[in-house]
């Protein structure tokens, strides 16, 4: 018996292409041989190559490793082999229709789709072997048990983390109109171009966690804080990062944008969407995407610091010459930080490509035309604003 699985490049229909193994095994004769045609290399190597690496991790470290756990147990109830054949996408093979109409099914399930998860206990090996645990690993595994519990699911569903990861969905969406799973927009807020502390912000950002505005309302006595003192009206995070007439907001995006002029000809003034999706919006050329995501996150998060300095810390608002400073001071360090990056001995398979790193900064430089071709190389490159 042979079925032919397709491989769709949206990652939705991944789940589609192992629930058409899973059920395809299910109603195979136990005892004849099983040959899968599949050009999903996703499921063939989850279910072969994979397999003992990820089965030794207890599935914990992978996107549906309940489902190929499930997948793999089914398979080892066979008494009869199963090979996987990888065969080139829409290339004719018989079944290809027919595939292709069950795992789109299985791709169009709801999310509260009941999965059959009838198996033999034996044949499902609880846990990960500590022998395959690393430091890393191990944090992976717990945060994601830890995320899995009904608590802490019940604090992601918070309607107004639901309305922003809705918007940073949105602003994300592609000129193509592929809008970017829930999935993809929390991953982007833990790109490797961002920093942790930035992470954090843009953690707690979606998540409508800061304690601005309206919260301020149900602290008896505290009203006050919820109000901006230079504009008197509501400190909300859209407010404080995007449209605050207090020194700090306008001069960021100002010379942000004058930055992003030069790489592009245009201005640079996101909504509070675009921040929160900074991580995700794709931008034409890597370098350019590369550049908007570091601008973006670290504007913002700029912009946050100078506010906590002026309403926690009770500092004076900046003077104009002190807020472009610390701005150049910023994204210089980022742009240092590239150049380390480049250092395949130091950190080898973490090393960023010079080629990307010039496609990042190009036209952005000062005296870029006197600098050599590998200047990513070269100590004290700075940036042509300021």
């Amino acid at each position: 018996m042979a079925i032919r699985v397709p491989e769709e490049l949206n990652p939705s229909n991944q789940v589609g292409e192992l629930l058409a193994i899973k059920e395809t095994v299910e109603v195979a004769p136990a005892n004849a041989p099983l040959r899968i045609l599949s050009d999903s290399k996703y499921a063939i190597d989850g279910l072969t190559k994979n397999l003992q690496r990820w089965q030794d991790e207890g599935f914990h470290t992978v996107a549906n490793g309940t489902l190929f756990e499930l997948t793999a147990a089914k398979i080892r109830t066979r008494k009869a082999p199963t090979e996987f054949v990888w065969v080139k996408g829409h290339s004719g093979v018989a079944g290809n229709e027919a595939a292709d109409v069950l795992a789109g099914e299985g791709s169009r399930k709801p999310d509260n789709y009941n999965l059959n998860v009838t198996v033999d206990s034996a044949l499902v090996l609880p846990g990960a072997r500590l022998q395959a645990m690393t430091q890393s690993k191990a944090y992976k595994i717990i945060r994601k048990i830890k995320m899995e519990k009904p608590t802490y699911q019940a604090l992601l569903n918070r309607r107004e983390t639901s309305q922003n990861v809705a918007a940073a969905k949105e602003a994300a969406t592609g000129a193509d109109g592929e809008v970017p799973t829930t999935g993809k927009i929390w991953k982007s807020t833990r790109n490797k171009d961002i920093s942790r502390s930035i992470r954090f912000f843009l953690w707690m950002l979606i998540h409508g966690a800061y304690k601005v505005g309206e919260y301020w309302d149900s602290i008896p006595n505290h009203a006050y804080r919820g109000q901006c003192p230079q504009c008197g009206t509501y400190e909300s995070m859209n407010h404080i990062l995007t449209e605050c007439g207090v020194p700090g907001q306008k001069e960021v995006w100002d010379i942000a944008s004058e930055m992003w002029r030069l790489k592009t000809g245009g201005d640079l003034r996101p909504t509070l969407s675009q921040i929160m999706a900074g991580g995700a919006i794709k931008l034409g050329d890597p370098g350019t995407t590369r550049l908007h995501r570091i601008l973006i996150t670290e504007s913002a998060h700029l912009v946050w610091k100078l506010r906590n300095e002026r309403r926690i810390q009770k500092k004076n608002p900046s003077a104009l010459h002190a807020i472009r400073n610390r701005w150049l001071k910023v994204v210089n360090n980022r742009l240092a930080i590239d150049c380390a990056m480049t250092n395949k001995y130091k950190y080898e398979k973490k090393a960023l490509k010079i080629s990307l790193v010039k496609k990042t900064w190009e036209k952005t430089l000062k005296d870029e035309r006197m600098l050599a071709r590998d200047w990513p190389k070269t100590v004290g490159v700075l940036v042509g604003v300021g």
